[in-house]
C-alpha cells in the first residue's frame, strides 16, 4: 500500500510482512531528510510498524552530517515514539556499505544492540526483508 510519495521519497507499507519499504529516489538535502524520515515515523505510528527496509541505492553520496542527524536526533524520537524494538534494515550500494564501514562516525551493528533499534546493513534486498522476518519472530522462552 503506497503511503507517501514525492520527488525525493517514496514510502509503501508491505502489510503482507509488516514492514515498511522507504526508497530514497535521489540525493537529498538536509530539510527533505528530514522531512522524509519524519513522515517515515509518523506512518510507522500510524501502522504500529517497528520493521523498516531504507533503500538508500539512489542517494549519490551518504553525507557523515546526515548519519550524525540520523544518529543523534532521529533515532532517540523513534524510540519515544514507537513501543518494542524497532529494526531498520538500510540497503545501499556496494560502495556506500564500503564507505559506511569505514567511517569513523558511522557505528558498528554492535553499537545498537543495547538500544531500542536495531541497524543492520545490505546489499541485496532478500536478505535485508529476511533478516526484518526474523526480526519480527517471538523470542523462544526456555524453561
Amino acid at each position: 500500500m503506497l503511503l507517501l510519495t514525492t520527488s525525493y521519497l517514496e514510502l509503501t507499507l508491505d502489510g503482507a510482512e509488516q514492514i515498511i519499504v522507504v526508497k530514497w529516489l535521489r540525493g537529498v538535502m538536509p530539510f527533505e531528510l528530514h522531512r522524509g524520515y519524519a513522515a517515515l515515523l509518523e506512518q510507522a505510528v500510524e501502522h504500529d510498524c517497528r520493521s523498516w527496509l531504507i533503500d538508500i541505492r539512489r542517494r549519490v553520496c551518504i553525507d557523515s552530517a546526515d548519519v550524525l542527524w540520523t544518529l543523534n536526533e532521529f533515532l532517540p524520537q523513534v524510540s519515544k515514539k514507537l513501543k518494542g524494538t524497532t529494526h531498520l534494515a538500510f540497503l545501499m550500494a556496494s560502495h556506500h556499505l564500503a564507505g559506511d564501514l569505514s567511517d569513523k562516525n558511522v557505528p558498528s551493528a554492535a553499537y545498537y544492540r543495547k538500544r531500542p533499534y536495531r541497524v543492520e546493513r545490505f546489499t541485496e534486498e532478500a536478505p535485508a526483508r529476511a533478516w526484518l522476518h526474523h526480526c519480527q519472530q517471538p523470542a523462544l522462552v526456555l524453561h
